[in-house]
């Protein structure tokens, strides 16, 4: 009878179990690192994500107004456009002045508009019946305004109101749709609009359209007549100038459009009208916000330059739109 074959087992060795447990340490190593930058990465493009999609909507609805724009020129001096450097922005962080908020104020058709017989109950009951009689109505045309605020726009409360604590305000795009009948009674026919606006620029900070927006600015192209003597005998060579409502070296060009001329700063410019306009944005990243949040909160400080935080927590983001000629 043989005997059974004994068998024996050796286990590891030191050596064996470091060297082990290095290249074990090395992958998870590895793993973290790739699984870091995955984050990150994903990360960078839900923020590229979001914020184009801000301006998106944004650079979309001043297009399409713009797309629309309403004026007669040429034998009016009434007045149809408006653009500015828009000085009363206030309550912001301290050392977070925006550099370039415009407000712009024109005549569109806005798709979205207001039923023209009025706001008030009685006449939108009978909305129907005046609209077939062509009573009440004034047309279709609204005035339309834009402009940069810093406000809770859910409260609607100023941006650093001492008084209501836990406020969360916001760098945001407003845009207000007059209705016709106001348009046509209290803003249409004027040689300043500006003035005949004030009344219902007050009502801007109830028209949240876009968060997140931090300036705003527009360049117009202008085409005017080079030689005005010309232009009367109808022999006419056009030149083309652009201007943009706030330039590169913070200077503001107040742009006013009239039937009959455009104002571009302290120039002029006779038988003149917009060829297009550049708009453009700039869109604070979800970082940038929560940065902006703990600035107003004096968690953190204010950047020392200004340049530096728009350069890292912003994205810029511009649209060329042509608009309609005069009638």
């Amino acid at each position: 009878m043989k005997l059974a074959k004994k068998i024996t087992f050796r286990g590891f060795t030191l050596i064996e179990l470091m060297t082990a447990m290095a290249i074990t340490g090395m992958l998870v190593l590895v793993i973290m690192q790739l699984t870091n930058q995955s984050i990150d990465l994903w990360r960078a493009v839900s923020e590229d994500v979001s914020t184009s999609s801000r301006a998106r909507m944004a650079l979309q609805a001043i297009s399409r107004d713009l797309e629309s724009f309403q004026m007669r020129g040429y034998d009016n001096k009434y007045q149809w456009l408006f653009a500015k450097g828009d000085d009363t922005m206030d309550n912001v962080p301290k050392g977070l002045t925006i550099p370039r908020s415009a407000q712009c104020v024109f005549f569109a058709c806005a798709p979205d508009r207001n039923p023209s017989v009025s706001s008030s109950t009685a006449l939108r009951k009978n909305y129907r019946e005046a609209r077939a009689h062509n009573r009440d109505t004034q047309g279709d045309v609204n005035a339309i305004g834009y402009r940069l605020m810093y406000r809770d726009q859910i409260l609607n409360l100023p941006g650093a109101d001492a008084d209501s604590p836990g406020v969360y305000p916001l760098f945001s795009l407003y845009r207000q749709v007059v209705p016709p009948r106001a348009t046509f009674e209290e803003l249409l026919g004027k040689e300043n609009l500006e003035s005949a606006y004030s009344k219902f620029q007050e009502n801007d900070e109830q028209n949240f359209l876009c968060e997140n927006i931090l300036e705003l600015n527009v360049t117009f192209n202008i085409r005017y007549a080079a030689n005005e003597a010309d232009a009367k005998e109808g022999r006419v060579e056009y030149q083309t100038v652009s201007i943009p409502v706030i330039s590169s070296n913070s200077k503001t060009n107040k742009i006013d459009v009239f039937g009959d001329r455009i104002r571009a700063g302290s120039d002029e410019y006779e038988n003149a009208r917009i060829d297009s306009a550049m708009v453009s944005i700039s869109v604070l990243t979800e970082e940038g916000v929560a940065m902006v949040e703990q600035i107003r909160q004096g968690r953190r400080r204010a950047p020392k330059r200004i340049a530096d935080f728009f350069a890292k927590y912003t994205r810029s983001y511009s649209r060329l739109v042509a608009l309609p000629q005069p009638l």
